[in-house]
């Protein structure tokens, strides 16, 4: 039987594909220029996908930016960008404390 994919469903596996290598390059402990280089370009291509990715991705990246030991300015913007679309997402705006 022949099996076609969808557009959805391509874009599911892109996206699928993209958490799980931004995962396996936030995991790598003392990167070396290129993995540098090719990590930040991965941050950069998820934070633009940011509004189109499922929450349960934006989580996995959150989890992989949160469990880096020393993280660059570059990983740390990540993940207070990750922060903020979970916090739209849950609408945690409304439960902000008056300072």
């Amino acid at each position: 039987m022949l099996t076609t994919t969808t557009p959805k469903s391509e874009e599911l596996q892109a996206q699928t594909h993209l958490v799980r290598t931004i995962e396996a390059a936030l995991k790598v402990s003392i990167p070396d220029t290129e993995e540098i280089r090719f990590r930040s370009s991965l941050l950069r291509c998820a934070e633009a996908q940011l509004a189109t990715l499922k929450p349960a991705f934006i989580t996995r990246l959150y989890e992989a930016a949160c469990d880096v030991k020393f993280p660059s300015d570059e990983v740390t913007a990540f993940r207070k960008a990750l922060q903020a679309a979970i916090g739209r997402s849950l609408g945690l705006k409304q439960y902000r404390r008056r300072a």
